[in-house]
Parts: C-alpha cells; structure tokens; sequence
C-alpha cells in the first residue's frame, strides 16, 4: 500500500510539472523585427558608432498601447545600423541615446522584419585616411564639431586587432591621445612591444590591423569609421 501511495503522489507531480511546461511552451513565439540605420541627419550617412558592449550605443525600444512598463533594449553596431530579429508585432516607440547632439526619437510599428531608419546629429564628424610604410601607420584626420560652441577636449588614434575599435579599454590594442583637431597620428609598429607580443594574430588575419579616430566633444565620442590596414 505504501508503494502504491508514492507512485500515485510521483505520478502526480509528474502530470503538474508537465502541466506547467505545456502552459510555457503554450506562449507564441515574437513574429516580428526591427532593423535600420541610425543616419547623419544633415548628410543622410551612417552614423560611425562605438562597439557593442559595455560602451555601446543602446537602443530602447518603448511597446506602445499596452501594460508594458519596460523597454527592450539591445546595441546598435559600430557601422551605424541595428537589429533586434526577435520583436513582437506591435507599435513602438523607439529612443537612441548616443553620441548626439540630442537623442533620436522615432515611432514604428513593427509587422514582421520591419525597416525602420532614424535621424541624429552626431556632435562632430571625423574623416580619416590611413597609409602604411616601413612599419609606420600614418592616420590623417580632420574633426569637425556640428556647431561652433562645440569643445573638442581631445583627439585619440586606436589601432586593434580586430575589426570592433573604440575607446573601451578591451576594444585597442594601443591609443594615442592629442589635443589638435587636424593633423595626424602615427604608430611605430616596429618598436610596439605589443605589436610584436601579437604578431601571430595579425599574421592569421593577413597581416592586417584595423585604425580608428575618436574625438571628445562635450563629453561624448564620436568616431570615424574603422579602417583596416594591411601591415
């Protein structure tokens, strides 16, 4: 009798636990997504941003017309796009806080993969060009505030291994810092301890690093875009 007694009270547990399973898989899956590109507001390019992760750009994005009282959030890419595949169908708004001169606001409603570009003005705009000789990378860059009142605090050149390049501490292998808003940055890769404690990364990635410019504008950064280099 007593064996009877446990079979029926596992059993029992058995048909409660999967009660509770067949309820959590019973909850449809997102049948939406969002994708786009954060855009220059005044050139209508692609907006240089840091990498995603702990200095990334995040968006929020706001479910409208229901009880839900917290945003989804999720980075955008250093390119300037973003993408979250796994949104639910719904009205959204959808928030940008970044290295802009203000946030950038939109309002989408999301029906499948769904596009939706925003418009931002960075607070500065870096062109930059780089050049390779004798083991010497040559940076050229010229930092252009978006308004005149506009402090530029500092100027940074990165190199890295990898294609993400910002001013996180993981994502450049070196950085150099100066004051000018034109001119150029070089780094002697021939006498770069850590150039050379890395040299078989490289060597695997066909002998190429990637550069970048970062400019402190009021407080923000704002970048080029990542230029790689055959070395």
């Amino acid at each position: 009798m007593k064996k009877i007694n446990i079979y029926l009270i596992s059993m029992t547990v058995m048909y409660l636990l999967t009660g509770c399973l067949s309820d959590l898989d019973n909850y449809d899956a997102p049948g939406g997504g969002i994708n786009g590109k954060i855009l220059d507001a005044e050139t209508n390019q692609p907006v240089p941003l840091p990498v995603q992760g702990s200095t990334g750009t995040i968006i929020n994005l706001y479910e409208l017309n229901t009880d839900a009282t917290k945003s989804i959030d999720f980075y955008a890419k250093y390119d300037g796009s973003y993408e979250n595949s796994q949104v639910f169908n719904g009205d959204y708004e959808i928030v940008v806080n970044g290295p802009f001169v203000s946030p950038c606001k939109g309002n989408v409603t999301v029906k499948g993969q769904t596009s939706y570009d925003l418009k931002a003005l960075p607070c500065a705009r870096i062109h930059a060009s780089a050049t390779v000789s004798g083991g010497i990378v040559t940076v050229q860059y010229e930092v252009n505030p978006t308004s005149p009142s506009f402090e530029v605090s500092n100027v940074y050149g990165y190199w890295n291994f990898a294609p993400g390049v910002d001013d996180g501490v993981a994502n450049h292998a070196e950085k150099i810092t100066v004051s000018e808003t034109s001119g150029e940055i070089k780094f002697d890769l021939n006498n770069s301890v850590t150039y050379k404690n890395n040299h078989y990364k490289i060597q695997a990635n066909g002998n190429r690093i990637y550069v970048r410019i970062g400019a402190r504008v009021d407080g923000k950064v704002n970048y080029s875009v990542i230029l790689p280099v055959t070395v």
